[in-house]
Parts: structure tokens; C-alpha cells; sequence
């Protein structure tokens, strides 16, 4: 067994192979230090990181935080980013598929054309995010904060958004095919060309009829939504 003189010695070699490697490769640098980067990094500060292109399917990121991290066509399938912080963080062309991004705080992050499908992100913040033409089918996104946010072209069709604040969000183009809006917010929403077609609307709150012909807004009213003046 090592002495605590012995333990601390190894602990700073360690630290010296890392600050002198001839690299800046997130993996590498995780081999050096003998670290899983796959799962040795929950609640770790890995601010300004790069990890374009990286797979980290089934990563655990619990509590971890990336802001403004390039994460660029980064594979995220699965992953764990509980509570995470991605602020400012560019997820162009990242895929986050199935992963679980609950209480995660993605505010001002880029997830242009990003893959979502079925990932949830209950309570997550997404405050002037911005997801055009993302795919977002199926995710959940329960009390999600989506005030600001950039939606268009998006495909939410059957994504949960049930209570979700989207204040000011720009769907223009988006489709919501299946969506459930239950007591939802868009007022101040931009929803010129979004599609509501089979979206549950009960108690949705709006305030921008301009964007609907009678006949929708109609229909609308009559599926639950409700048209504050």
C-alpha cells in the first residue's frame, strides 16, 4: 500500500503528463489520467471544450458544465445531462437522440439542424436558443422554458410541450403535427405557416390572431385554445 507522500507524488506526476502532453484531445488527454471520458466526468467543469465530431453515446454528464463548449456534430445518443450547463454551447449538427437533458440549461445555445428525437428535456431552459431546423419529434419537453427561442422549421410533431413557456418564439415554418400544447404559452409567438394539424391545444394560451385565418382560429378555439386579446 502507498504512504499518503507516495499517493500525493503519483497524483502530481499525473497532473504534470497531462499540462505537458503534445495534445488537446479531450480522449487522449482522458487516457493520460486514466479517466473514462465516458464516465468519469459528472459534475466536472469542462468549459470551452471541444468535442466536435466526438462519440460520447451514453455519456454521463450528470451536473457537468460545457458553456460555450464546441460540441459540433458531436454524438450524444443516450447520453446523461442531467442538470447540465450548455450555455452558449454550438450543437450544429449534433445528435442528442433519446438522451435525457432534464433541468438542463441550454440558453443561448446553437442546436441548428441538431437530432433530438424522443430525448427529454423537462424543465429544461432554452431561452434564446436556437433550434432551426432541428428534429425534435417525440421529445418531451414539460415545462420546458422556450421563451425567445428560435423554432423555425422545426419539427416538433409529437413532442410533448405540455405547460412549455414559448413567450416570443419564433415557430414561423414549424410543425406541430400530434404535439400536446396543454397549457402552454405562445403568446407573442411568430407562428406564420406552423402547422397545429392533430396538436392538442386544451387551455394553450394565444394572443396573436393575425396569424390564423378565421376558420383556424375557430377550430382552434373550439379544440381549447384560448385567444387572449
Amino acid at each position: 500500500m502507498m504512504t499518503k507522500d507516495q499517493t500525493l507524488q503519483t497524483l502530481l506526476d499525473l497532473i504534470e503528463q497531462v499540462k505537458s502532453a503534445d495534445t488537446d484531445d479531450f480522449f487522449a488527454l482522458a487516457n493520460i489520467a486514466n479517466l473514462n471520458p465516458l464516465r468519469d466526468f459528472s459534475e466536472s467543469n469542462l468549459t470551452g471544450i471541444d468535442l466536435r465530431s466526438k462519440n460520447m453515446t451514453k455519456a454521463d454528464l450528470i451536473e457537468a458544465t460545457l458553456v460555450g463548449a464546441s460540441l459540433i456534430s458531436t454524438n450524444f445518443t443516450e447520453a446523461r445531462l442531467i442538470s447540465s450547463n450548455l450555455t452558449q454551447a454550438n450543437l450544429t449538427d449534433a445528435t442528442l437522440t433519446g438522451a435525457s437533458l432534464i433541468n438542463a440549461n441550454l440558453s443561448g445555445a446553437v442546436l441548428v439542424n441538431a437530432t433530438l428525437d424522443s430525448a427529454n428535456l423537462t424543465g429544461a431552459i432554452l431561452t434564446d436558443a436556437k433550434l432551426t431546423y432541428a428534429d425534435v419529434r417525440r421529445s418531451i419537453l414539460t415545462s420546458a422554458d422556450l421563451n425567445g427561442t428560435k423554432l423555425s422549421e422545426t419539427n416538433l410533431s409529437y413532442a410533448n410541450l405540455k405547460r412549455a413557456h414559448l413567450i416570443n418564439a419564433d415557430l414561423s415554418g414549424a410543425s406541430l403535427y400530434g404535439a400536446d400544447l396543454t397549457g402552454a404559452d405562445l403568446r407573442g409567438a411568430v407562428l406564420s405557416d406552423t402547422d397545429f394539424v392533430g396538436a392538442n391545444v386544451e387551455r394553450t394560451r394565444f394572443n396573436e390572431p393575425r396569424w390564423f385565418s378565421r376558420e383556424t382560429k375557430r377550430d382552434l378555439t373550439q379544440r381549447g385554445a384560448i385567444f387572449e386579446v
